[in-house]
């Protein structure tokens, strides 16, 4: 203990010592570890850490999208639900859920609220136990029980927050009373982005009679926790046997789904899923950058001791072993390193609001990042580690023998050929490499970036507000009430000065969701929603106007298009073209399916595709229904403005309580937000691997740049002989830049071949971009070569200037 009491006194003087080292060495240091400690927490908060429910790893999703499988979603109805309940022998309490939109009054302004409708049992089977009050009981969904209500922990802070008083109060949820009995604790927000929680029978569709009873009425999702000793792998095949038997004994049930498979997926991976990609990128750019901190910190530490080679020949001369020299180097270079990672342990920490708005475009789990004891735990270990790896190297050798006996040299005119120095040429040559593969990743994601930004989304997004009007179902009883509401409004909206057109439709562009009816051409086949997947939206009549959408044939809706005339459609151009290729339909008839069968409905118009669901998806077929024809509860107002969107805000929400005091306003954003968001995911992983790609680009010019003033540093001799006898300063000057032209062009053929690699690990984060891009490559090539080789003109210049009296002179 004494003689590492020792080693660590000796070492602090060395630091204080050589504060320029010191100050260089821990700053990047920090830049890697605390990169590292910065994605380890995402990876513990997301991937590693168990789920906040006592069986959150036996809970499973069924009818889970497999896109593998070209499946999507399974929704089931509460027929089908209760043979699965009756049959599985492999799962316990299936549990039911579905989301919808209500109003809830009694407590400040109405809010709409996003509820979700569950059975009794569906906080038992995932074993969560409310913060406060009680959780659902059986006698909560009977016809007769009185409306009851679980708050998520989020929403009873941000309504109410935080009242504990507000348990046992009486709220109204489509005019009836319903209790808030319990606050959930703080989870991820599971199954969707839910404020609410209410047993089935307080939903007026699910215990609506028309939906327990009809086998056709699917609108549900199914989840079950596996029992002891059963395997995802046993009840998938028990569930697919179910289906199976369910499809012959119902054919009339599944003609529009007729495939019997139902994939099931295990939560965990149903929550982390789509991150996984994007986080196993990052997770490889921080660990190439915490190597390249190392390579560059062990050059630097190389140099440094060669600067030492007095103070070492002198402790080898008193009998100092080779042991305990390399116990002191790497006692100073872990303590540099532990000051690296308590400097990048702070920085992880002032960036974690950073990291959870980022992993919250990606996974419900991103609440559960921050920095615990396995984060402090890693970062302690990562710093240890990193100060023996770029520590162990140089102070091998330094102790070596043939080493030494160039350390004996006086002065600082050694004479250092090539292999002298292929330690550090290797080290420089790793540094290229390593920033090569982090540039063409962040040049990659850039591009990417880039490409979706020029693509066409089907509308002009500037100077458009949107909001969300759910319709109370208790207040507004029918399609005529919506109608009348709504159409209403429209016509307050069109008399406001600042407004250029209104319109409301039933999906917000980029956000949509794909219902696929039935689609029958007038004297052909009718089309099965399998084989033709036609997104289906309802939309007013100044709908295209509001948004720019172009108007290729025919007209728009107008206000005729109601329940009194004849019924109408407009195809957009996807669709048109897929069921009459090189034809003109406007004129024609298509039957779209409804509750009362199939209407057939002419085509008045063709518009141009919009993304509705989303930059990266096709446009793919779509059609549009007048709204007065169809009008639904739960519309998205558009309104196109000749100024700031969000400046009218005050008067349309003045508008719509004028109709009605009590009408919420959700989801308030302007379509630039909207399209904004849609960028988020691409733009701020394209952002992090650019943050890390810089700082690794930065290192590695520093640290070339210091090797070739070291190179010309040991050369001095050399190059004061070369002009003494004649050499002209330029040739000193190229002597130098075709070292480094040297290593800076191994570096880039090693690094363009480890960036082979990136396919594999990049290619589910690209669009409209290949891994191998040539153009990325000859820029990530180009720029790293100019900006290295400008690094190293100045100390190239440095030997220029050398003069051979001085060189030449003994020390």
């Amino acid at each position: 203990m004494s003689t590492f009491t020792q080693d660590v006194r000796y070492a602090l003087r060395q630091m204080l010592r050589n504060p320029g080292f010191t100050v260089a060495t821990v700053l990047i240091l920090a830049l890697g570890i605390g990169a590292n400690t910065a994605i380890f927490s995402v990876v513990q908060g997301v991937l590693l850490r168990p789920l906040p429910y006592a069986h959150g790893d036996r809970i499973v999703l069924v009818g889970h999208r497999d896109p593998a499988l070209g499946l999507e979603d399974v929704r089931f109805s509460v027929q089908e639900m209760q043979d699965y309940r009756d049959q599985t022998r492999t799962l316990a309490g299936l549990m039911e859920y579905h989301s919808m939109s209500f109003t809830l009054l009694g407590r400040g302004e109405p809010d709409r609220v996003q509820t979700a409708v569950v059975s009794s049992n569906f906080f038992d089977e995932l074993g969560v136990r409310p913060l406060l009050g009680r959780g659902f009981q059986a006698g909560d969904e009977g016809p007769a029980a009185d409306h009851v209500m679980l708050l998520t922990w989020d929403y009873w802070h941000r309504r109410f927050g935080g009242d504990e008083a507000i348990i046992g109060q009486v709220l109204r949820m489509n005019e009836r009373p319903i209790a808030v009995i319990g606050v959930l604790p703080p989870l991820p927000r599971f199954p969707g982005r839910d404020d609410v929680f209410i047993p089935t029978s307080a939903c007026p569709f699910r215990s609506a009679p028309f939906v327990v009873n009809d086998r056709n009425a699917r609108m549900v999702q199914l989840y079950g926790r596996l029992k002891p000793g059963a395997s995802l792998v046993q009840a998938q095949t028990e569930i697919a046997a179910i289906s199976g038997r369910l499809h012959k004994e119902y054919p009339a049930t599944y003609l529009d789904n007729p495939d019997p498979r139902v994939p099931l997926a295990a939560l965990p991976e149903y929550l982390t899923g789509p991150f996984k990609p994007t986080l196993l990128v990052l997770l490889a750019a921080v660990g190439l950058m915490l190597l390249l901190a190392c390579v560059n910190v062990a050059n630097l530490t190389l140099t440094r001791l060669i600067s030492r080679r007095r103070e070492v020949t002198l402790r080898v001369a008193l009998g100092a072993g080779r042991g305990r020299l390399v116990r002191q180097l790497l006692t100073e270079s872990v303590l540099m390193s532990f000051a690296g990672g308590v400097l990048g342990l702070l920085g992880a920490v002032a960036g974690t609001g950073f990291l959870v708005a980022f992993a919250s475009r990606f996974t419900p789990r991103a609440s559960e990042i921050g920095v615990d004891g396995t984060v402090l735990l890693f970062t302690l270990v990562a710093a240890v580690a990193t100060g023996l790896a770029f520590g162990l190297l140089p102070a091998l050798q330094v102790s070596r023998g043939s080493l030494n006996a160039a350390l004996k040299a006086e002065g600082g005119q050694v004479t250092a050929g090539v292999a002298r120095s292929r330690f550090t040429s290797a080290l420089v040559i790793t540094q290229v490499a390593l920033s090569f593969v982090l540039l063409m990743a962040a040049g990659l994601t850039v591009r990417s970036m880039l490409k979706l930004r020029q693509v066409n989304p089907g509308f002009e997004q500037e100077n458009v507000l949107t909001m969300t009007l759910p319709l109370s179902f208790a207040k507004y009883h029918g399609p005529d009430d919506f109608a009348g509401f709504f159409g209403q409004l429209l016509e307050d909206l069109a008399g406001h000065p600042g407004v250029v057109a209104a319109a409301v439709a039933s999906e917000v562009p980029l956000e949509g969701q794909t219902m696929t009816p039935a689609i029958q051409i007038e004297g052909q086949p009718e089309v099965r929603p399998m084989d033709l997947h036609a997104s289906y939206h309802v939309a007013s009549e100044d709908y295209f106007k509001s948004l720019g959408i172009p108007l290729l044939k025919g007209r728009a809706f107008t206000r005729g298009d109601d329940t009194q005339g004849p019924p109408v459609v407009i195809l957009n151009q996807a669709l048109a073209h897929r069921l009459w290729p090189g034809a003109d339909p406007v004129g024609k008839r298509v039957g779209v399916s409804a509750f009362e069968g199939i209407v057939w409905r002419t085509v008045v118009g063709i518009v141009g595709d919009v993304k509705q669901h989303g930059l990266v998806q096709d446009s793919g077929p779509g059609f549009y229904l007048p709204f007065r024809q169809d009008p639904w509860a739960e519309m998205r107002l558009f309104v196109r403005t000749t100024a700031d969107p969000m400046s009218l805000l005050k008067d349309v929400r003045s508008m719509i309580h004028q109709r009605d005091p009590d009408q919420p306003l959700a989801e308030v954003r302007t379509l630039d937000q909207i399209y904004s968001d849609s960028l988020a995911p691409t733009r701020l992983t394209a952002m992090l691997l650019s943050l890390f790609a810089v700082l690794a680009f930065v290192i590695t010019a520093v640290g070339t740049s210091g090797m070739i003033a070291y190179f010309v540093a040991q050369r001095t001799q050399e190059f004061g002989i070369r002009m003494a006898l004649g050499a002209a300063q330029g040739s000193v000057v190229g002597l130098v830049l075709r070292q480094a032209i040297f290593l800076v062009a191994t570096g880039l053929v090693l690094g363009a071949l480890s960036s082979l690699l990136l396919d594999r690990l990049l290619s589910s984060l690209l669009f409209g971009v290949e891994a191998n891009d040539p153009v990325t490559f000859a820029a990530v090539t180009l720029l790293l070569l100019t900006v290295v080789l400008l690094a190293c003109y100045g100390p190239a210049r440095r030997a220029e200037r050398i003069d051979p009296v001085v060189a030449m002179r003994p020390s």
